[in-house]
């Protein structure tokens, strides 16, 4: 296991060399001041003039500019069989790590950072597009609290089962399955929501609920 370079006791900013809205960006500086870049996520940065604790990644995608000017902060790793976000995910702890640039642009890049998502039960990874965030939903359930009528989506990323209370269609025991039925577009119709699943599974919510989610998850 690579030995850990940033572990920090309050959230940490990953930033990804996908596109990436200004207003983003902002969300990501209300919520800390720690700031780790994967790859050519380093230009994000550097065009929003913020210094990260360090630059992880095979720098394939890292302008000259950012390479300059982050130089000390630079970790290589030449691994071709693991992507940016994995790369860094196995160098920073936290108690949650807050990814943008990461959804959006190649389709394939997107999913594959999903994949990560999936995969990496543990880390309390939010991903962030410019509308919504993404996150793990814990294996232990998910209780939250959300104004009625909030968009919710429960994706599987494997075979298993859905239970809920407090959604538009609730589920019992209901079979997911990435290539069979996902629990998309649905709302709550009460303040108290809860989900739990047998298996790995994605909730999406709007990203202005974003801060509600970091702590639902961090509270199980």
């Amino acid at each position: 296991m690579p030995d850990v370079i940033v572990d920090a006791t309050e959230p940490i900013a990953l930033v990804g060399g996908a596109e990436i809205a200004p207003e983003v960006i902002k969300i990501l500086q209300t919520l800390t001041d720690i700031f780790v870049a994967a790859d050519g996520g380093a230009d994000h940065l550097l065009a929003n003039h913020i210094i990260p604790r360090a630059v992880i990644g095979d720098f394939d995608s890292i302008s000259p500019a950012a390479r300059q000017k982050f130089a000390p902060q630079l970790v290589h790793n030449a691994d071709e069989d693991t992507t940016d976000l994995d790369k860094v995910l196995n160098r920073i702890t936290a108690p949650a790590i807050i990814g943008a640039g990461f959804l959006g642009g190649r389709l394939d890049h997107s999913f594959a950072s999903l994949n990560v998502l999936a995969r990496f039960s543990d880390k309390g990874l939010f991903l962030l597009s410019e509308i919504d965030c993404c996150f793990r939903c814990p294996d232990q359930g998910l209780r939250i609290t959300l104004p009625v009528g909030t968009a919710i989506s429960v994706l599987p990323m494997g075979d298993l089962l859905a239970t809920s209370s407090g959604l538009h269609w609730d589920m019992d025991r209901l079979p997911l399955h990435p290539a069979g039925f996902v629990s998309s577009s649905n709302r709550t119709v009460r303040e108290a929501v809860q989900i739990t699943v047998t298996g790995p599974a994605l909730i999406t919510l709007p990203v202005a609920h974003l801060e509600t989610a970091i702590n639902a998850v961090r509270a199980v």
